[in-house]
């Protein structure tokens, strides 16, 4: 416990930290569509509206009920192509005052899955909490968190919902190098930085955050830390159109330790957007020594033919260097996505390797995912 305050204070005094909110890439809703409600039914609280792709809203009671669904049909190299209901998400907002905000991610998972060489079926239904926490606002420079939160390291891991990432199939670094959530505290906002011109102020975020119990629905594969601290700051214009970051955290597992140092980019200027993220971990938990870095390119077809709006070409080189005996390997990913509605969001891709392992493969991936 001593060693993790030590660390939380260096954090602190450091401030190497995050987003203060994650967004999904604003292009992948190119398709205005309109706010009206699918239908309204006035009630003692206000009016009930329900918005297609944005949820359900309970009138005056600050309560917001949402969500998504996603099909996956995957063929990787040596394997028997696969159709699968991966999940259902409940997305449950409750904001009944200003100042605070409860928020719940209820998965259910595992629906179903076929595979499509055999024509065999199974179903293990389970229900996760993917993210449980409450905010406390003292306005935009100092919010505090507690509960079950995505980990503040880098661009891909801020971003939740696999419906809001431009690829069926995540970078592989996200698989090994630190655990996707943390269930403790964390402190984070975002500051006025200045030199944003005629635009306004840059922004400065942060996130400076910790561990500090169990994990809530603890997998096993891979086991996650007992005990972790870290942080990020992102600096970035006014009008999102480029960002720069850092992130570190300090994990613990079984009395071994290691230590994560991220950077990261991202830019955008009319149809093209670029990011990327250089991650390094090093310590004494098994199978976490590792580093990577990859760079993402998107192009909106539709940007000037609005015929082919809402339509984008996706480009990923990855290269991922683990320790122990398995190898480094470079890994390239090519592959569209399409949003047709705001609700619907049709993914598909071909990804290759110049090695096979334990977490790389050759193969297609594709994704339909419907927000609710």
């Amino acid at each position: 416990m001593l060693r993790l305050a030590r660390c939380l204070a260096l954090v602190c005094c450091l401030a190497i930290g995050s987003v203060a909110r994650a967004e999904p890439p604003a292009s992948l809703e190119p398709t205005p569509t309109p706010d009206d409600p699918f239908f309204s039914i006035g009630s003692p609280v206000g009016s009930i509206d329900y918005v297609l792709g944005r949820g359900l809203s309970l009138g005056r009671t600050g309560l917001h009920i949402g969500g998504f669904s996603t099909l996956e049909i995957d063929k990787l190299q040596g394997e028997p192509g696969m159709l699968e209901l991966d999940s259902i998400n409940f997305l449950v907002a409750w904001e009944p005052f200003e100042f605070f905000r409860a928020f719940a991610d209820l998965e259910l998972g595992n629906l179903f899955a076929w595979n499509l060489s055999s024509g065999g079926t199974d179903s293990d239904v389970s229900l996760v909490v993917e993210r449980l926490f409450a905010d406390l606002s003292l306005g935009d420079p100092l919010n505090l968190r507690f509960g079950k939160f995505q980990t503040p390291v880098g661009i891909w891991n801020m971003i939740p919902a696999e419906p809001f990432t431009w690829t069926a199939n995540d970078p592989i670094f996200l698989e090994t190098a630190f655990d996707e959530h943390q269930t403790g505290l964390s402190l984070f906002g975002s500051i006025d930085a200045g030199g944003g011109g005629v635009n306004g102020a840059n922004t400065l975020n942060y996130w400076v955050y910790g561990q500090v119990m169990d994990a809530l629905d603890r997998s096993e594969d891979p086991i996650p830390a007992d005990r972790s601290a870290g942080g990020r700051l992102r600096y970035a214009d006014p009008l999102g159109d480029w960002a720069v970051g850092s992130s570190f955290l300090a994990s613990e597992l079984d009395g071994d330790w290691n230590y994560l140092a991220g950077l990261d980019a991202f830019w955008q200027k009319g149809p093209v957007e670029l990011q990327g993220e250089w991650t390094i971990v090093r310590g004494d938990i098994p199978d976490r020594n590792l580093w990577d870095i990859y760079t993402q390119g998107v192009y909106h077809l539709g940007y000037h033919t609005r015929a082919l709006r809402g339509l984008h070409l996706v480009g990923r080189f990855e290269y991922f260097n683990p320790s122990g005996p398995e190898p480094a390997s470079h890994i390239g990913n090519l592959g569209m996505a399409w949003t047709p509605t705001r609700f619907l969001i049709i993914k598909a891709g071909y990804q290759f390797t110049d090695q096979r392992s334990d977490f790389v493969n050759r193969g297609f991936f594709s994704s339909i995912s419907v927000l609710f």
